[in-house]
């Protein structure tokens, strides 16, 4: 499948988030999003995973760094969006999408 990057924000639907996932320490996916002001709806997750932050000035900790999920959305695009934390909330980029 052909890939566009985008790393751009993306503007969730502050009403259609994901609540099982937050209550297993993840950050809560959106259902719902805007991105260049036109309105997405999730219609299913692929996939999800994290990458860390574990290299040598870490001492051994490991810190979560983004959040990612493979998404299918009502118009049938495949969108890869990735959750960064930042204070009480985690802030949804779109990392990229495909058909």
């Amino acid at each position: 499948m052909d890939r566009e990057l985008i790393g751009e924000p993306i503007e969730p639907d502050l009403t259609s988030f994901d609540r099982g996932a937050a209550a297993a320490g993840e950050p809560a996916l959106p259902w719902r999003f805007l991105w260049r002001g036109r309105a997405y709806e999730v219609t299913g997750v692929t996939r999800r995973w994290k990458t860390t932050n574990d290299g040598p000035y870490h001492q051994g900790d490991v810190y979560v760094r983004r959040h990612y999920a493979e998404l299918t959305t009502a118009c049938g695009e495949q969108m890869r969006v990735y959750g960064e934390r930042g204070g009480r909330a985690a802030r949804w980029f779109l990392h990229s999408r495909g058909r």
